[in-house]
């Protein structure tokens, strides 16, 4: 039958073309929405990664600089509270830095008994006594200025302690309340402890660095805030922390590495300044000046084959405030 004019269809090169050019444009619009798509998951694994550096970077920061809260020396500037694990064949390090509570007294320690498991400690002055015998308190105020108990039994006061010299530490808990005894200079302090529980925090945390037993003559003893301490887990790749080298949690995804070294003295010049040098295993932590942290990290959930897998590194130095302040004279003294 023959067609009128306006009834012509497409020819069959004409269709085809049509096809070839849809699929064409079909193709470059989804390359366009992959090529964006792999941009959107890239940023998002950066940022992620990001995130993760700054937490541990502030977290870090903020531990390292209180390291040695409420720890005073009887060698005023002396006590470092880091102890730390160097790991060998580059593995990675692990620190600790033990901490007191700032607002409650630290008693100078006079001896240790340990026929009868006891402590012997000068009166801390700061402490109001209240009662006598079986009745008798002892408290001191707290951050709210609150009377609080203290050198009570720790199972009706869940508190641990914290006996210290210029290099070694323990940890301990009380087994009966606390007591003043004696009369006039003979007047001294109580403090029954636990046997089972007095723990050495250096040991526990694996460090070989002063690990024997405090100089009890030369010590004193504060009540325990915390001993946060850091490590890597290589398993997850996850920058874990802890309070009481017991509880571990996650604080940062996607870290690789963790490299820990330190800024120490090494002697003085001349002119009487101090010579400083880095190092990862320091021999006398009293002499550490500052910290280095390397904290290599990468996109967690990428794998190093993918195409927006992304690593960074970041290196920063942290400088304790409260423990060897007055021997920190010289923070800006170059390394050698």
């Amino acid at each position: 039958m023959k067609r009128t004019k306006g009834e012509e269809g497409f020819s069959l090169m004409e269709v085809m073309i049509a096809a070839m050019l849809t699929v064409g444009l079909i193709g470059a619009i989804f390359g366009l929405l992959n090529r964006n798509q792999q941009v959107f998951v890239t940023e998002v694994g950066v940022t992620d990664m990001n995130q993760n550096i700054r937490t541990a970077v502030d977290l870090l920061t903020r531990d390292v600089q209180s390291a040695g809260m409420g720890l005073p020396s009887r060698n005023p500037g002396s006590f470092a509270a880091i102890f730390y694990t160097d790991g060998a064949s580059n593995a990675p390090d692990k620190i600790l830095m033990a901490n007191g509570d700032p607002f409650a007294p630290t008693a100078d320690v006079k001896s240790l008994d340990s026929t009868n498991n006891k402590f012997l400690c000068l009166v801390p002055p700061d402490i109001t006594v209240t009662g006598s015998g079986s009745s008798q308190q002892m408290t001191y105020l707290n951050a709210a200025g609150s009377a609080t108990l203290i050198y009570r039994n720790f199972s009706t006061v869940a508190k641990s302690y914290i006996v210290y010299d210029d290099y070694r530490a323990r940890v301990l808990t009380l087994t009966a309340n606390g007591s003043i005894t004696g009369i006039g200079a003979n007047t001294q302090l109580e403090l029954p402890y636990n046997t089972s529980t007095y723990s050495n925090p250096a040991s526990t945390f694996g460090s070989t660095l002063d690990t024997g037993t405090p100089d009890y003559t030369q010590s004193k003893m504060a009540m325990l805030s915390s001993l946060v301490a850091y490590r890597l887990n290589q398993t997850n790749n996850e920058l874990e922390r802890t309070d009481d080298l017991s509880n571990w949690y996650t604080v940062a995804r996607g870290i690789v590495d963790f490299q820990v070294s330190y800024r120490v003295v090494t002697g003085k010049d001349v002119n009487g300044n101090d010579i400083e040098s880095q190092t990862t295993a320091p021999t006398d932590r009293t002499n550490i000046r500052s910290v280095t942290f390397t904290v290599v990290a990468e996109t967690p959930d990428l794998q190093p084959n993918d195409k927006g897998y992304r690593r960074a590194v970041q290196k920063f130095e942290i400088t304790p405030r409260n423990f060897n302040l007055l021997n920190n004279t010289n923070l800006s003294a170059p390394i050698s």
